[in-house]
């Protein structure tokens, strides 16, 4: 109830003190017709405004005082258990409320606008089919392999050597090189597949074991020899070599004439693709 009426008493303040400042303004307007506004700020204009705001200023400072003494009279008047209550009320709302702003201040972030991105483009698998239906005509061509056999091994080749970054061409004389895209060859020591890794050394690092399975069999010779890439800062001759006969075996004498021998056969036929 104090409340509401100290909120009444304060419009009517309000509105008290508008209307002073109207009738001062209406006053200037009687009193000073024809004023020159070239010059600023006249005697006669401040002299009007200084008596608004002086007659402004005494309304509000009466209204104030009798309207404080009025409330705490009423105030007093209230039983003291009750207002030792309102005053405990008072605290409490006041420290909910502040506790409230202070973790709103802190949870609450400000809104952010949201820019829609373009998606980047993948390759659909009708895309990756065409391109391997393409390489494996050029591979049936360049080599002489059966088209559906080459097409087969395209699809794993081009997969493998975008797994590894490796050029296709590289992989797919890799691949001639050491099996002529059979898929079952072994060798007499034991090296497997189109690519002719040995399970043995490798089907661990590959990660898989049954490297009778051709697809698997050219993911793990690419992943080999992108190894021996790394080792060898990216020389292909010294990765093919590495391949063929061992990162040791290499540098030995007779191991230095069979990779040459092996890193031309395969340079020979990358040429021959590539030139398709």
């Amino acid at each position: 109830m104090v409340s509401m009426l100290r909120v009444a008493r304060a419009l009517r303040m309000v509105l008290s003190g508008l209307s002073v400042i109207r009738d001062a303004l209406a006053s200037m307007e009687r009193e000073v017709p024809a004023h020159d506004w070239s010059n600023d700020w006249n005697t006669d204009y401040l002299q009007l405004a200084r008596q608004a705001a002086g007659e402004l200023f005494t309304l509000l400072k009466t209204d104030v005082s009798a309207a404080s003494v009025r409330a705490w009279q009423g105030f007093k008047s209230i039983p003291s258990p009750f207002r030792r209550g309102m005053a405990a009320l008072t605290v409490a709302l006041f420290g909910i409320w502040l506790v409230s702003f202070t973790i709103g201040s802190v949870i609450v972030k400000p809104a952010y606008n949201t820019i829609a991105l373009a998606k980047p483009a993948v390759p659909t698998r009708e895309k990756h089919t065409l391109k391997a239906a393409d390489f494996g005509s050029k591979v049936s061509s360049a080599f002489g392999v059966n088209g559906e056999v080459a097409t087969e091994f395209a699809d794993w080749i081009l997969e493998a050597s975008e797994r590894q970054e490796l050029p296709p061409e590289l992989l797919a004389s890799l691949v001639v090189t050491e099996s002529s895209f059979r898929k079952g060859v072994r060798s007499h020591v034991g090296a497997v597949g189109p690519t002719q890794v040995r399970p043995e050394y490798w089907g661990d690092f590959c990660g898989d074991n049954s490297l009778t399975d051709p697809e698997q069999n050219v993911y793990c010779g690419a992943q080999v020899l992108s190894h021996f890439l790394e080792r060898c800062d990216g020389d292909y001759s010294c990765a093919l070599a590495a391949y063929n006969v061992g990162p040791k075996a290499r540098l030995r004498k007779d191991g230095v004439a069979a990779a040459q021998r092996y890193v031309n056969k395969i340079d020979n036929y990358r040429s021959s693709l590539e030139s398709l």
